[in-house]
């Protein structure tokens, strides 16, 4: 019999961004928050002024941004900034899935090569699973 909850070794980033907008687009800008905000240097944040909800954030990671923001709506407008030399030269917005796998397949990459990312994929998959 298999085990139905998911391990660090076999799922990715990228699925359990995309598994998580679908169950709940709402706490998605949280989830990214809690799991990357220690883990990704240089992770922006943006939070509205009254109720201290997170608006947005920015991921960097390689010579690219990836920013994701909530509008009054709560629906979300995604997009990539390409970086050089701490320069955004360009910026293309994007859908929201093909945001999410880009974004998962790039933290997928970046978290495993350290020991504190591996532990925040860990954590994150454990509260994701509860």
């Amino acid at each position: 019999m298999t085990d139905p909850t998911p391990n660090f070794d076999s799922v990715s980033v990228a699925a359990i961004l995309a598994q998580r907008s679908r169950e709940d687009k709402g706490a998605l800008l949280d989830d990214l928050v809690m799991m990357l905000s220690e883990v990704v240097p240089g992770v922006q944040v943006e939070r509205g002024l009254l109720r201290r909800r997170v608006t947005g954030i920015g991921l960097p990671i390689g010579n690219h941004i990836y920013r994701l923001k909530r509008n009054a709506t709560d629906s979300f407008e995604a997009s990539r900034q390409q970086q050089v030399r701490g320069v955004v030269i360009r910026t293309d917005p994007m859908e929201i899935d093909a945001f999410l796998a880009e974004l998962g397949n790039a933290l997928d990459a970046e978290l495993r090569r350290t020991e504190r990312g591996r532990d925040a994929i860990r954590a994150w998959l454990d509260a994701t699973n509860s």
